[in-house]
């Protein structure tokens, strides 16, 4: 019996990637730690705290500060983050409309993505020994990657003509009335999270963003403001909190099987009852809270004059593993004239200064 070599092509068809074009989607990039398919939140800062960005079919829930002046300005800069990235975009409006909260989205700091230089042609007409069977397989560009997070300058605002060349969807909860409840198909919630809910899933649908879908090329975002104010209040007012809990898990079973995302901010007046603040965790992926200085006495304080407030990451999802990721430091915000930028709280050392002419004792040194 002779033995017979492999031919050079059977090689390398055992060798074929698969599934690569599922996640070569601009404005995401793989995790290294837990294989997620991540997109940005806009922040870098941020991103960097919660793991890298945010990952594919989950919520993020904002619990608002008291005036929603920065929980309203993480919201956009997760929409111009997608806008950036002519991702697909559901904008639902609470307090205000969708078409004020587009007019005030931040413009990007600099259109031009840093490439990494070319190599030679030389250099790349060379043939490889060790990996001569990738060498039909195209080139990396890379495309994804450059394209997450652009920053972002508050102090100007994103020209109208990048803001219509993306696909958008708004939603205003006052122009969804309860006369469209049996419209929605859902009786187990009101409207207008029924009709909420059913425009997401149309959405979702038309859009092709299911993960069975093999020719998605871009990611959907959904952000909600002020979910839960006196603007979505049902018909039943007593049962607010629970069509709000509702909608969430729906639009949770929703994202798990999609490529889309969800930013949505919450009123932290209405997590004032123990029992409904519980189950909005329970029920988020991320849980993130914002405690701003205006109005307080903190201010004051010369250790927080340089910030604006506190953020509080509450929680993390665990996905793809079984531990949680690490314990995540003080953190602190400050808003300045053009970004938004979170930093670890450093607590200074608690050593005073002595008196001139003293000096100080350690261990057993036998002096009173």
């Amino acid at each position: 019996m002779t033995f017979q070599p492999m031919k050079q092509s059977e090689t390398v068809s055992s060798y074929r990637k698969t599934g690569a074009n599922t996640f070569n989607i601009r404005g995401t990039r793989i995790s290294v730690k837990n294989s997620l398919l991540l997109t940005s939140t806009g922040s870098s800062t941020l991103d960097f705290f919660i793991g890298g960005g945010l990952a594919i079919g989950t919520i993020c829930l904002i619990e608002e500060d008291q005036y929603n002046t920065y929980s309203n300005l993480l919201l956009k800069y997760f929409l111009a983050e997608g806008i950036v990235n002519q991702h697909s975009v559901l904008l639902a409006g609470g307090d205000e409309s969708p078409q004020k909260i587009l007019q005030e989205l931040p413009a990007v700091k600099s259109f031009e993505c840093k490439s990494e230089p070319k190599r030679e042609e030389s250099a790349m007409s060379e043939n490889l020994k060790i990996a001569w069977r990738y060498q039909k397989n195209p080139a990396d560009t890379n495309a994804a990657a450059e394209s997450y997070n652009v920053g972002y300058d508050l102090s100007k605002t994103m020209p109208d003509e990048m803001i219509s060349k993306c696909n958008l969807n708004l939603w205003d909860p006052s122009e969804n009335t309860a006369d469209q409840q049996q419209a929605s198909g859902f009786d187990f919630i009101e409207a207008p999270y029924s009709n909420l809910f059913k425009k997401a899933k149309e959405t979702v649908i038309s859009g092709g963003f299911k993960t069975t879908s093999k020719t998605c090329e871009s990611i959907l975002r959904i952000g909600i403001s002020s979910i839960g104010s006196p603007f979505w209040n049902s018909c039943d007012k007593s049962k607010n909190g629970l069509n709000l809990i509702r909608f969430l898990y729906m639009l949770k079973s929703l994202l798990r099987s999609s490529y889309a995302v969800a930013f949505v901010t919450v009123p932290s007046y209405l997590l004032e009852a123990s029992a409904l603040k519980s189950q909005l965790w329970q029920t988020c992926d991320y849980v993130i809270g914002l405690e701003s200085f205006v109005g307080s006495d903190v201010k004051s304080n010369s250790f927080f004059k340089d910030y604006d407030g506190l953020l509080n990451i509450i929680k993390l999802p665990v996905l793809n593993g079984f531990m949680p990721l690490t314990r995540t430091p003080d953190l602190a915000f400050k808003l300045k004239k053009k970004g938004f930028s979170i930093e670890r709280l450093h607590l200074p050392p608690d050593v005073e200064d002595a008196p001139p002419g003293t000096q100080s004792s350690f261990g057993c040194s036998g002096q009173p």
